[in-house]
This record gives C-alpha cells, structure tokens and sequence, in this order.
C-alpha cells in the first residue's frame, strides 16, 4: 500500500480514538448534569467473515490467501445525544490463516492448524445526519482491534522434534455512509457502502533442536469498499434483531463477503 494510505489510515485510527474519548467525556458530563436522559443498549453479536489478504513471500513476491474469522462480541451502545450514539466492543475471535506461508525459517510452514483465538476490542460511532420522509441517512464509523493468543503446535515429517509458535494481531477500520428505509414500524431495511481496510501482522518462532528461526508476515486486505445490506427487526419495544450480510467486489469478482446476527436489548 501507498504511503499516503498508510498515512490516511493511522490518522483515520487517531481520529476515532480522539473521538471516543471525548464522546465518553461528553457522556459523563451528560449523566452528570441531566439525570438518566442518556439511553443505552446492550447487543449480543456473532460475526464471520472471509477476506483476501496479501502478504509479501519469497524475492519480494506478493501472494495472497484468505482470512476466515468468526467473532462473538458484546456491545454497549450509548446514546449520548439525540441522533449520536456510541458503541463499545468486546469479544472473543477464533480467526484461520490457511494457506499463509513461511519459508525464512529453518523448515517451511505452510499455516493449516484451524481457529486461533483473539480478544476484540473497539468502538464504533453513528451519527444521525438527514431524516426526511421515510428515509434516514447516517454515518458510521468503527475501530476493531483483535489480540491473538499464541498458539503451538508439532512440525509433522520431521526425524526430529520440531515446534512452531505463532502469533497473530489484526486491526480493522470502517466507515461510511448508512440509508435506512423507516416506513415500517417494526422492519427497518438498510444500505450501507463503506471503506473497510482490515490489517495485521503474523509472528511465527520456529525450534528443531539447536536450529531457531523468527518470521514476522504484515497482510492487508485486497478488496476494500464493501456494500452491504441489512434490517432492523423489533420483537418487543426493548427487543430487537440486527442482520446485515456484505459483499466486496473486486476486480477478480466477488470473493470475499461477511455476516453478522446482532440482538438488541434496550434498558
């Protein structure tokens, strides 16, 4: 990627993380000063989904392969003022690196040990922009960091004992603008196209015996405007339910896609 991109891309980072904190700070002052005006949400979440990533191989070479992660995440959603709302994020993550390949090592390691597992961190803002008849147009912005947990593993074929300990990191960033259709009262479709750049960084520790060897793999997403569709259904006035399902075309077709259930419990 660019250099401006990368710049873009950490000033988008700075920019979220400024804005959480002083959101939260706005939000406590709010509490404050106005009693429990303040509404918040709880939202119980599943996730997956399936990207291409690139990654730099041997003699410089760039290859790719896929990034396949399902997460469970547990949102609080807070509405600090009228139209503006503030999520933050936790869960857990159990993410697959198939086919990622290291061969800077002592022995070549081809990644294929299934799910590692990630805590997830992050937040998200949506602000309410225009409401006009039917439809509502917002924008949306969000911030997910994934800590992988080190996992070992068995080199197989070898004569002699062999282990590999690999550990992943990803980041993602999203934002963009979100229409939302209002005529129903209990069904609220959306359309949503964003700017969605995930990016990370593998490390792997190699040991046969006396031989040590340390790669380090940094991958980026190859396709990165996705458009989504979605709906807001409410079961009760303080239960509803949150589908959205996301595809990213690319200029070899459409390869990569992510879903997502949410419930939704308002207090």
């Amino acid at each position: 990627m660019e250099v401006w991109m990368k710049r873009c891309l950490y000033l988008v980072m700075i920019l979220t993380f400024t804005l959480n904190l002083t959101f939260l700070s706005f939000a406590q002052a709010e509490i404050e000063e106005a009693g429990p005006s303040i509404n918040l949400k709880s939202v119980l979440g599943f996730e997956f989904f399936s990207r291409t990533v690139g990654w730099k191989g041997d003699n410089e070479n760039t290859y790719t392969s896929k990034l396949k992660s399902y997460l469970f995440t547990l949102k609080m959603d807070i509405e600090i003022q009228r139209g503006l709302f503030l999520d933050l994020l936790l869960g857990y993550s159990s993410s697959n690196y198939a086919e990622m390949t290291f061969r800077e090592l002592p022995f070549s390691v081809e990644l294929d040990v299934g799910g590692i597992g990630g805590y997830l961190i992050g937040g998200e803002i949506k602000k309410d922009l225009i409401s006009k008849e039917n439809f509502e147009i917002a924008l949306l912005g969000r911030f997910t960091f994934c800590l992988g947990l080190k996992k070992q593993w068995d080199i197989p074929g070898l004569a002699v004992t062999g282990e590999v300990e690999g550990n992943p990191t990803w980041m993602q960033v999203v934002a963009g603008p979100v229409l939302t259709y209002q005529r129903h009262n209990r069904l609220s479709p959306y359309l949503s196209l964003s700017f969605n750049y995930l990016w990370g960084s593998f490390d792997m520790d190699e040991t046969v015996q006396t031989l040590r060897g340390n790669e380090k793999k940094k991958f980026s997403t190859e396709a990165l405007i996705p458009i989504s569709l979605g709906a807001i259904y409410a079961l009760k006035d303080s239960i509803s339910l949150k589908g959205e399902f996301s595809v990213f075309p690319h200029k070899g077709g459409i390869e990569d896609f992510a879903f997502m259930i949410n419930v939704v419990y308002a207090f």
